[in-house]
């Protein structure tokens, strides 16, 4: 099997495969439920794990107790997943009073990766027909459909998000509900089986990463857990302190705990201290960099020592009194603009090189 094909990152693969970097049966388990692969791959993954992998004892967590069988863990998770997909699909697409579908396609092309409709539908198949009406095949990746209440005000009936690709094949499917209804609705399912191998574990997963690195998350709509616009300049991974991973080891850990630290910008141009979920999902950053995301460029260059804190400050305030005063009516005079592109340093007087200013004397 190739482990490598089911982590979610692009560039952590290329570097996983680079290193020739192993796991046990168990490990290889959690990678693939916490793929964004489709099921069906995920379930034939996991049945190739039983059939060319030796059984072993399941390690003891926070959420489990260890178990005998590796082997027969799996496959209660591949029934547990079954029988809730094919519950929730015939939820998903029973009209019911109420109730209105709602779709967003995630392009894949990559730069222009999202874009919302908010048209309401009270059938899911008028709006995979407009969907299909208003994209093409070529240019739409997965799209996102979710099924929810107009009178839902407490959120009590929750809601469902199904992915389909464009043919309409079933890729994923989440329901968004209460454990109280989760139990009403699927009684059949215990969720605790599946969430073994999809969110109670905690697996070292190797990153090419390095502090001072622009990344995003991979274009997918389960993978970005705060926007698709976000960039963030690396500051650490857990994996890679030790401190952390010692305490890891002593309080066990889940894929809540896959988490990244480092910088983003705020709405207001600001540079924040920033968490990152799912670090497993991070990827570098290729795109140019355009508004106030300039900035990171810069926070990235102080992170590598490459330029000095008063240098770091002092480009921030250019950029935000340049955002300020793009938003002032100047008539016709030509509006003040930066290169979305330039270097900082010094020279052996300290002296700034590459100013953003055009006439800075001290270009």
């Amino acid at each position: 099997m190739d482990i490598y094909n089911f982590l979610n990152s692009n560039d952590i693969a290329e570097h996983c495969r680079s290193i020739g970097h192993a796991w046990t049966p168990f490990e290889m388990a959690v990678i693939i439920g916490i793929s964004k692969r489709p099921m069906t791959e995920r379930h034939a993954a996991w049945r190739e794990l039983i059939a060319n992998y030796p059984d072993m004892t399941t390690p003891e967590g926070s959420h489990h107790k260890s178990y005998p069988s590796l082997h027969e863990k799996i496959a209660e998770a591949i029934v547990c997943e079954e029988v809730y997909n094919a519950n929730a699909f015939a939820l998903f697409k029973t009209p019911e009073q109420g109730a209105v579908y709602t779709y967003a396609v995630i392009f894949k092309d990559g730069e222009d990766s999202y874009s919302q409709y908010q048209t309401i539908h009270t059938t899911f198949d008028r709006a995979f027909t407009e969907m299909k009406d208003s994209f093409e095949k070529d240019k739409a990746g997965r799209i996102r459909f979710v099924k929810s209440f107009t009178d839902d005000v407490n959120e009590d009936k929750g809601k469902i998000i199904a992915y389909f690709d464009y043919d309409g094949n079933l890729l994923d499917i989440d329901t968004r509900v209460s454990c109280k209804l989760y139990s009403k609705l699927f009684p059949d399912v215990s969720a605790k089986s599946s969430r073994m191998f999809t969110e109670d574990f905690y697996v070292i997963i190797p990153t090419p990463f390095k502090c001072g690195d622009i990344l995003t998350y991979a274009l997918d709509p389960k993978s970005h857990p705060f926007g698709y616009d976000k960039l963030y300049v690396l500051e650490s991974i857990d994996h890679q302190d030790e401190e952390t991973m010692e305490r890891r080891k002593r309080y066990d850990g889940d894929i809540s705990d896959m988490n990244a630290w480092g910088y983003g910008i705020d709405e207001s141009g600001l540079v924040v201290r920033a968490e990152m979920w799912s670090y497993d999902r991070l990827e570098y950053y290729r795109g140019k960099l355009t508004d106030g995301q300039r900035m990171l460029y810069f926070v990235s260059k102080y992170l590598k020592k490459d330029v000095y804190l008063e240098q770091l400050l002092a480009v921030q305030s250019k950029i935000l009194l340049q955002s300020a005063s793009e938003n002032i009516s100047i008539g016709m005079y030509p509006e003040i603009t930066l290169a979305a592109e330039y270097d900082l340093s010094s020279d052996e007087n300290g002296k700034v090189i590459g100013c953003c200013c055009p006439d800075c004397s001290n270009q």
